[in-house]
């Protein structure tokens, strides 16, 4: 049996409120709720793997807010237009996509979670996904290529000269 240790957490009154409201929903102290919570987040032991999937008391209404993007969109341009206007953007995890939140970059699901396989998507809008490194499944899901890949963006360090001509 493991010794219990104190730990005093200062929390955001709005953190605060969303953690003692769930505990009171499911009849348990704060104090109980936190912690179930913290080992729920935790690998179950120091060499196993989560899952990595998304709860579907979570997934349901990320998908039902965005299914209609990801139905009407006409290629990868649009869709990630579409998506950043609900505060959204897709990003390459693995060999396929991950729906993020844009504002903190925070991993919300996998694509395949909420119906988006990147697969899926590359069949339908005929092309990869722009910039993923997976290419090999290019040639697997779409028979091959050449398919253009924008330009990657400029890297810049700060200690590169900046040059300003006159106008």
């Amino acid at each position: 049996m493991s010794a219990n240790r104190r730990l005093i957490l200062d929390l955001p009154e709005p953190l605060f409120a969303a953690l003692a409201e769930a505990a009171a929903a499911q009849g348990r102290s704060l104090p109980s709720e936190l912690r179930l919570r913290l080992q729920r987040s935790l690998p179950k032991s120091s060499g196993e793997k989560t899952s990595g999937r998304t709860e579907e008391r979570l997934l349901a209404p990320i998908r039902a807010r965005v299914a209609l993007d990801f139905a009407q969109a006409t290629g990868w341009g649009d869709l990630q237009a579409r998506l950043a206007a609900k505060g959204f953007v897709l990003r390459e995890r693995g060999g396929g996509l991950a729906l993020h939140r844009l504002s903190d970059n925070l991993r919300l699901c996998k694509g395949s979670e909420i119906g988006a396989a990147y697969a899926d998507l590359m069949r339908r809008f005929n092309a990869p996904f722009p910039g993923h490194s997976h290419r090999h499944l290019v040639d697997r899901i779409l028979g091959g290529g050449p398919f253009p890949q924008p330009p990657a963006p400029p890297r810049w360090d700060d200690d590169d000269p900046v040059l300003i001509e006159p106008g």
